[in-house]
């Protein structure tokens, strides 16, 4: 029975095994747990995304007649009822938007937000998303 023999620290083999299983067992399970909160994290992301930026294209279309050529030019119109008035939009949100080396705007998974300004619709091009 040499895996139950203590060795001269007193930790037998065999307790060493049953600690190191216990350990990779847990995190296994936290892994898994971090791994579903990351994902329900970005869709929540996405959707907020995705409902400020229709809701942007919305006001847009609501102030100038037709939609936006691009989302940069949504994203950086001046949305005043009149001249006088304060904005009705601020830019934290433009700002808290990713962009790729292109310019080009990315939803929370880091995928390219897709948009036609014929149709003024805006979808993520994320696998699963792509109907939001």
């Amino acid at each position: 029975m040499r895996l139950l023999k203590k060795n001269k620290s007193g930790i037998s083999l065999l307790d060493l095994a049953t600690s190191l299983t216990i350990i990779c067992f847990l995190i296994w399970i936290f892994g898994g747990i971090i791994g579903i909160l990351s994902k329900t994290s970005r869709e929540t992301t996405l959707r907020y995304q995705l409902s400020n930026l229709r809701m942007m294209l919305m006001l847009y279309k609501e102030l100038n007649g037709q939609y936006p050529l691009d989302l940069e030019a949504l994203l950086k119109a001046d949305y005043r009822v009149s001249k006088s008035d304060r904005p009705v939009l601020s830019e934290n949100f433009s700002v808290s938007l990713k962009q790729d080396a292109k310019g080009g705007l990315l939803d929370a998974f880091g995928n390219r937000l897709y948009y036609d300004p014929r149709k003024g619709v805006i979808l993520s091009q994320t696998k699963g998303y792509n109907n939001w």
